[in-house]
């Protein structure tokens, strides 16, 4: 089971990475930011967080509250939790919707803490 949606996940993962380039050059080069059209790998929570805390030994770092939005414009509100691996350097950012979906919104390697210097903002005479 395991083995099959690690399987599916990787898969998923490709064509995301096909779409984001995709989308990215069809972008006109007046647009301001970037649009992305991904799939994401969707599940209960009890299994997406058995696989991120079991196989890649991730444990969770923060949570917050979080929008995603449909290419439409829609709004879709969901718990985030960000997942570390402070040994292996890995990582995962998953969505927890209301209606009990998990959903994997980013994972990647080479996490460090941030220790570099303070961002000013805009009140700090920026």
């Amino acid at each position: 089971m395991i083995n099959r949606f690690i399987t599916i996940l990787l898969l998923v993962i490709g064509l995301t990475a096909g779409s984001a380039l995709l989308a990215q050059e069809q972008q006109p080069p007046q647009q301001k930011g970037k649009q992305f059209f991904t799939v994401q790998a969707c599940d209960d929570p009890f299994t997406m967080t058995d696989l991120i805390i079991n196989k890649y030994g991730e444990q969770p770092l923060f949570r917050g509250q979080g929008l995603q939005f449909h290419r439409n414009g829609q709004a879709f509100a969901s718990d985030m939790m960000y997942f570390v691996n402070q040994d292996s350097g890995t990582w995962s950012l998953i969505s927890l919707y209301p209606d009990g979906t998990a959903c994997m919104v980013a994972n990647g390697r080479n996490f460090t803490p941030y220790n570099g210097p303070t961002i000013p903002t805009k009140k700090d005479g920026l």
